[in-house]
């Protein structure tokens, strides 16, 4: 019985330990789905579909139904209703008698309660081109809101790979320590044991202790990065509540690619250069958003011109009843209104709309063209770390094959009693940091790829 509850207990536990691990393919994909930002832009971009739809509206006839109930006062009534005699004069002056006389009889009907109802019909024919611009712009702000959903995707996959990235490194990194941490307290023991028989000096045993804690307090502070790295790669994916983590990578597998890199000559580079300008041009979304912005503003200028134009509307108007019964039986009639109307005198309100629009579209043409030439450095850039990453990673490959051939000789004469235990360590730390910057080589230039990604848009 005992057996079956801690089979139970450890099927449990391994349950709860699960780990799901996704590759970064997969993590992009998540990160697309369930990313509050981007879906945020997604909104964006719906709200602006609705808006455009609306600004299609205005071209539009539009039809109400219109019932108004009057309802007035017993005095005011009572004066309009009250019968009065006007004196009827002969040809010679005189009064010849009186006529009874009503203010009331004046109208075709005159109620205490009158009911109205009518239809009207609205259709604007012409206001300055604004309807047209109106719609263009509507058209063009949903363009700018599909760049703000491709730029938000953009730099979420970069952050994502990024963190994918920088996780895998950490979590390399803490084998690294974890084996460092072995091979100090190993070096200690030995060091102890030559100290107790009289082979070592006391110093010896301090400085491998000392080393001994750096490690485990490198190696926690590793952990605690790590702890805040994966939460952060949870929050852009949107699943906060699932355990996963990163696939592991073989990063030797990037070696060719890396040696290509790494063997380019400056007219390689340049040409390559080049062409990832011209792509950034073309694709790059922060470009293509700021540009339809200047198309707006233009279209903005063209509607403050517009102010200074006449306008022409049609109204037609079915009156129902007009009748102290709301039964729709009484007399009907209709109106049909032309209503043009040309600006005149806005005391300077066109005008000054007018030039602060021009200035807007100077501001939006200069911030267009710096935030061009911002990203195409921030292109060169990122190619030319790229380049230097790949060289990075071949200059720390013979770095560590030396510090491991150093570290092998250090430690056979260590053995023989040749060396003091001061060039062990230094050689025990050389070759350890050899293995973490080559490590780090081989991620930062994986990293870079994603960097140039974000700016070509792909």
């Amino acid at each position: 019985m005992k057996k079956c509850i801690l089979l139970i207990i450890t099927l449990l536990s391994s349950i709860m330990l699960f780990s799901e691990v996704i590759t970064l393919e997969e993590s992009i994909s998540l990160a697309k789905e369930n990313n509050k930002e981007i879906n945020s832009e997604r909104n964006a971009l719906n709200s602006s579909e609705w808006s455009q739809k609306n600004a299609l509206t205005n071209f539009l006839p539009k039809i109400s139904f219109n019932s108004t109930m009057i309802r007035l006062d017993s005095d005011t009534y009572d004066t309009a209703t009250e019968i009065m005699s006007i004196p009827v004069m002969d040809s010679t002056g005189a009064v010849i008698g009186t006529m009874p006389f009503s203010m009331s009889a004046m109208g075709t009907g005159f109620y205490k309660t009158s009911f109205q109802n009518n239809l009207t019909i609205k259709q604007p024919v012409f206001n300055g081109g604004k309807v047209i611009l109106g719609y263009q712009l509507s058209k063009l702000a949903k363009e700018q809101a599909i760049y703000s959903v491709q730029n938000k995707e953009n730099d979420i996959t970069y952050q994502v790979a990024s963190t994918y990235f920088n996780i895998l490194k950490i979590q390399d990194l803490m084998k690294m320590m974890e084996k460092s941490v072995g091979s100090s307290k190993s070096h200690l023991q030995k060091v102890q044991d030559n100290y107790e028989v009289g082979t070592a000096k006391k110093s010896d045993v301090l400085q491998w202790r000392v080393k001994l804690q750096n490690d485990e307090t490198a190696l926690n502070e590793v952990k605690n990065n790590l702890k805040v790295l994966l939460t952060l790669w949870k929050n852009l994916l949107g699943t906060d509540e699932r355990n996963i983590n990163p696939s592991e990578i073989n990063v030797t597998n990037y070696d060719a690619e890396i040696k290509k890199y790494s063997t380019m000559d400056d007219e390689q580079i340049e040409n390559v250069i080049i062409k990832l300008l011209e792509k950034t041009k073309q694709n790059n979304p922060i470009l293509r958003t700021l540009s339809t912005t200047d198309k707006m503003m233009k279209k903005q200028l063209m509607m403050a011109k517009g102010n200074f134009l006449p306008s022409l509307n049609l109204q037609f108007t079915y009156e129902i009843e007009n009748d102290d019964t709301p039964d729709f039986s009484g007399d009907d009639n209709w109106n049909f209104v032309a209503a043009f109307s040309l600006p005149i005198f806005s005391s300077g309100a066109n005008y000054t709309n007018l030039k602060k629009t021009k200035y807007d579209v100077r501001k939006t043409n200069l911030m267009l063209e710096s935030t061009k030439e911002n990203i195409l450095v921030g292109v060169k850039n990122a190619y030319y770390n790229l380049v230097t990453n790949a060289q990075t990673v071949e200059n720390n490959k013979s770095s560590l094959e030396f510090a491991k051939e150093n570290h092998k000789l250090i430690n056979n004469l260590f053995e023989q009693g040749m060396i003091t235990n001061s060039e062990l360590l230094d050689a025990d730390i050389m070759l350890f940091a050899g293995e973490m910057n080559l490590v780090s080589a081989y991620y930062d230039y994986l990293i870079a790829t994603y960097e140039i990604k974000k700016f070509i848009n792909e």
